[in-house]
């Protein structure tokens, strides 16, 4: 029998009380009991193991409410661009990387992680460039959007961007040397590298590797106090390396993934309900679509044009959909009539806008009256009026909220001007209307850092030190809410996890402060000390 009680802390339970215990007892991987310390020492008896918590506090463990979880696994492989803060710095790295190690013929040089917003010149990278490089080896290199990348002329040439009759997938766009050339200059946005088709053609780790790499994101997941993650792009590759790690007993958090839209109905099935249980810590759960690009990127779907369009578009540019709204409807439908919940990208309000008249024209042409909970990923520039139509149809909007520390003076002063920045993820909207919402990183977008995104939920400052949006800031424990019970809520597992209560799971995180009493904008510098899935720690800071 493994039962243990953890004492002399701050239990934040987050439950509707909003109750602070200083004692809980967990058994086989559940909470038994909350409350005070003689109560539950009572409960325990001698046979219980004691864990001082010497004044730390205790969370429930954070919910991953959007992310990559085998993406970031990926680019744990790849070579990081993140540090790059010029087109010179990235064509260096690069070119030391195969220097130093060598590629075999017919290998790709692929890497992740560069943001041309950061860059002091605001230059973007092309494949003359990277060319330089090596003309012979394919190097393909993603931006941090995850919606953008630059490939040189052999990788192109791989992909079949060749001549003057090639052909670009629906929702994708390949940049050109002048708007009177087809010659492309190198950057692939949106479908023109993510379409499946386009995807194949780009080589992937081998199945060892990302077993590994796999491990070593969990590692990672759960040093920054994540019990629950999720994969949302999943194909069948992705979903039989998931199956398999789980098969193999290799997952000690648990992950839910989300089937690509062109593979849904493949994957899923209809099992009569949206909640569907977990294989071994993995649950394929719902489907996914991609309606545009990204703000950071331009290639956002907005209602009005950006402040700044890119180079070579005219000033009524708002970025573009991927799909036609008749396309999208029949996905819909389908998911509705298989209760399927849909997580739908739309950073754009135009993209929010064709999802939320989609899915209400695909409802009225089905019966199904099963509660899906559809999730509206991104949300960065909804409306007050959108707002109301996802509170109607019972949506949820999961935020990335950290945009406005990253990015937050970039859309400030170049993708959308002050008034749409001020605005930008409107979790104070949210809460007022009383829509539950959850927030997100996007991994590998950036790192799955709980704490930094309540951090930026309460304090919106961006890296100039200006407030985005004061009636848009959280109060604390909404913004714990948000990546705990409210997460749990979009998986349809409140019942399990989410709340530090009696029957659920023993998924915590012991803290070195309390987030509630801290100054706000020192929540950043609250460190995870230890990390439990179940009752078992599967994370320990050392020292």
């Amino acid at each position: 029998m493994d039962k243990k009680v953890y004492f002399n802390g701050e239990i934040v339970t987050v439950n509707e009380n909003g109750d602070i215990a200083d004692a809980i007892l967990i058994e086989n991987g559940l909470i038994c009991a909350v409350g005070n310390r003689e109560e539950i020492f009572a409960l325990g008896g001698e046979d219980s193991g004691k864990i001082d918590m010497m004044g730390k506090t205790m969370l429930p463990g954070f919910i991953d409410s959007h992310g990559h979880i085998v993406s970031f696994a990926q680019t744990l492989t790849l070579l990081d661009m993140s540090a790059c803060r010029s087109v010179k710095d990235m064509t260096e790295l690069a070119a030391q990387r195969l220097k130093s190690q060598p590629l075999s013929q017919g290998e790709w040089l692929l890497g992740f992680g560069y943001d041309d917003t950061s860059f002091s010149d605001k230059s973007s990278p092309t494949k003359f460039e990277l060319d330089g490089v090596s003309s012979t080896t394919p190097i393909f290199i993603s931006h941090v959007s995850g919606h953008v990348a630059v490939a040189n002329s052999a990788a192109l040439e791989k992909l079949e961007y060749t001549g003057d009759d090639y052909i670009v997938p629906n929702g994708g766009r390949v940049q050109t040397v002048s708007h009177d050339s087809k010659e492309p200059n190198g950057i692939l946005e949106e479908n023109a590298f993510l379409a499946p088709e386009k995807k194949k053609l780009i080589p992937l780790p081998s199945s060892d590797t990302m077993a590994k790499a796999l491990i070593k994101a969990q590692n990672i997941y759960a040093g920054y106090g994540i019990t629950t993650a999720q994969e949302a792009g999943a194909d069948k590759s992705i979903n039989e390396i998931l199956l398999k790690a789980a098969k193999d007993g290799a997952l000690f958090i648990d992950i839910v993934a989300h089937a690509v839209q062109s593979e849904t109905f493949d994957l899923l099935k209809n099992e009569g309900t949206p909640k569907r249980d977990y294989l071994c810590r993995y649950k394929l759960m719902g489907g996914k679509t991609w309606l545009d690009g990204s703000l950071q990127g331009k290639t956002a779907w907005l209602t009005r044009p950006y402040k700044e369009t890119p180079k070579g578009e005219t000033d009524d540019y708002c970025g573009f959909g991927t799909q036609s709204d008749e396309q999208l409807t029949e996905y819909l439908k389908g998911c509705i009539e298989r209760r399927i919940q849909v997580n739908a990208h739309a950073n754009g309000d135009a993209a929010a806008d064709q999802f939320l008249r989609c899915y209400k024209k695909a409802l009225s042409k089905t019966s199904e009256k099963c509660e899906l909970r559809p999730v509206i990923v991104h949300a960065q520039t909804i409306s007050e009026d959108q707002l109301d139509e996802i509170k109607s149809l019972n949506m949820i909007p999961t935020f990335f909220s950290d945009h406005v520390w990253f990015w937050g003076d970039y859309h400030y002063e170049t993708s959308l001007g002050p008034e749409r920045a001020e605005r930008i993820s409107p979790l104070g909207s949210a809460l007022r209307k009383g829509i539950r919402f959850t927030m997100h990183q996007d991994a590998p977008v950036k790192m799955p850092d709980e704490i930094l995104t309540i951090h930026n939920a309460v304090n919106r400052r961006t890296q100039k030190g200006r407030v985005l949006g004061e009636e848009q800031r959280l109060s604390v424990i909404d913004a714990i809410r948000a990546v705990t019970i409210n997460g749990a809520y979009q998986y349809f597992e409140e019942d399990i996890k989410g709340t530090l209560e009696a029957g659920k799971y023993a998924d915590l995180v012991i803290l070195d402060k309390n987030p509630l009493k801290v100054r706000k904008e020192l929540i950043k510098d609250i460190r995870i000390l230890e990390t439990v899935k179940q009752g078992r720690t599967i994370f320990k800071k050392q020292g």
